[in-house]
């Protein structure tokens, strides 16, 4: 029998009673739950993220500000550079022989190497000047170079005002000196800042660090390495990468005595470049983790801190140029000059080097131009040191159609060759990048262990 209708209402479905309905919501909810908590969690990660980058940002400026305020001072020249490593500033490092235990030896730069950053291009240059190059001092006359720093020392509220102290005194007259023997002005350039250290701070700021590794290119002994008794000692360097201390590593940039002032320069600048490259071998963490252990090396007492500088490495600009050379800068494409003979032509008047100033010229117009293979114009020449005949002529043809410019392949002398290397003898960074990358060798800048060694061993 069956059930009559009523007029206008349809009968239950069973599929669609108000349980199933119920059912099939709770069914339905989890997928849409699923998606809008996995997006609050995003959100929740990545404001966690920030929090935590702003935080490490704090933290890392806060830092910065307390070393900048235990090492900065003012300039004392009059009109101050501006100028900033985001585009472009040129940086007077002096290496400063002070012994507070003998006054009367006086106060002397040691070191003098001008550097110039670039963060928006990417790139470094340093410059030494040997400190016996023959200059003119005010109410002196003629003198060596090194003594700029001592008389500005001496004379700094004479020179630049009752205020300021010896050491911004010191600085401002290098800066100064240095500035009239290069003609930087005539380039409508100027050393823009400096930054003095002491023997004391070179050793604590790698130390530091935890060390840092030098590959010294060959056997190097100087039987008249001065103490700071007044004394003598004698030092030995064995070939190949090893790792230095404060104190060994400060002994390796100032011995002069296995060759000359201009291979000690050439020393110096590697240990800045190790320096760089341990710090850039960090993480942005290991970084910020560092700066406490850099300010205690280089805090010390007022009037008598192991470095000082012009630079305000806490304003913002200046700020993030260096961290973008830190951390973008390969140290093997860092310039090196110098001063030398080998660049430069040279007079003798005694132990005073009187520099030719068209020579100096074209040095400085290579040390302010980006690295580029086109402006280094470099050579490279292949030396077989394997059994295999004819090795080097073979790579020699391939890096010629890889646009090197290529002299005669020859066979290296006799020795244990372990991997390809590429040395970077004529100060070529460009051009040296893009042969290691080629080859897939060690790069190595500095001469070769044996004397006469051109830039590649294969």
């Amino acid at each position: 029998m069956r059930t009559p209708r009523r007029r206008g209402v349809q009968p239950p479905n069973p599929a669609y009673t108000d349980e199933t309905i119920v059912m099939r919501r709770n069914q339905a909810a989890p997928s849409g739950n699923t998606f809008s908590r996995f997006w609050r969690r995003l959100r929740l990660g990545v404001i966690a993220i920030l929090i935590v980058l702003l935080a490490l940002t704090g933290v890392l400026y806060w830092q910065v500000s307390r070393l900048a305020s235990a090492i900065t001072v003012a300039d004392p020249r009059a009109n101050p550079s501006l100028a900033t490593p985001l585009i472009g500033a040129n940086v007077l490092i002096v290496g400063v022989d002070e012994r507070p235990d003998s006054p009367e030896e006086g106060v002397r730069s040691d070191t003098l190497i001008l550097a110039r950053l670039d963060a928006a291009a990417g790139w470094v240059s340093l410059l030494s000047i040997p400190r016996d190059t023959q200059v003119e001092l005010r109410d002196i006359g003629t003198s060596k170079i090194n003594a700029a720093y001592g008389q500005g020392y001496a004379r700094a509220q004479e020179f630049y005002g009752p205020q300021v102290t010896a050491p911004q005194g010191g600085m401002a007259n290098a800066a100064e000196v240095v500035e009239q023997v290069l003609r930087l002005r005539d380039r409508g350039m100027r050393v823009d800042y400096v930054a003095q250290v002491n023997f004391e701070g070179f050793a604590a700021v790698i130390d530091a660090l935890g060390g840092v590794t030098i590959d010294v290119p060959r056997l190097l002994i100087d039987d008249a390495y001065p103490t700071p008794d007044f004394g003598i000692t004698r030092v030995e360097f064995q070939p190949g990468p090893q790792l230095m201390d404060g104190e060994r590593a400060l002994i390796y940039a100032r011995m002069r005595h296995p060759d000359s002032d201009f291979g000690r320069s050439e020393r110096q600048q590697q240990v800045i470049r190790a320096i760089l490259s341990e710090f850039k071998n960090r993480s942005m963490f290991g970084r910020t983790l560092a700066v406490p252990a850099l300010l205690n090396a280089v805090g010390g007492e007022e009037g008598a801190r192991p470095m000082l500088t012009t630079l305000p490495i806490d304003r913002p600009d200046v700020l993030l140029g260096l961290l973008g050379l830190a951390g973008s800068l390969d140290p093997d494409t860092i310039g090196q000059f110098r001063i030398s003979p080998e660049e430069v032509a040279v007079f003798e008047d005694g132990s005073n080097l009187i520099w030719d100033d068209a020579g100096i010229q074209a040095l400085l117009d290579r040390f302010v131009a980006p690295p580029s293979e086109a402006q280094e114009q470099a050579t490279v020449q292949v030396f077989n040191g394997t059994e295999t005949s004819g090795l080097a002529r073979q790579v020699t043809l391939e890096l010629e159609q890889a646009g090197f410019r290529i002299l005669s392949p020859d066979n290296a002398p006799p020795g244990g060759y372990g991997r390809t290397t590429v040395y970077n003898t004529n100060n070529t960074p460009a051009t040296a990048r893009r042969l290691a990358r080629t080859l897939n060798a060690e790069l190595v800048n500095g001469p070769a262990p044996v004397s006469q060694v051109p830039p590649i061993w294969w």
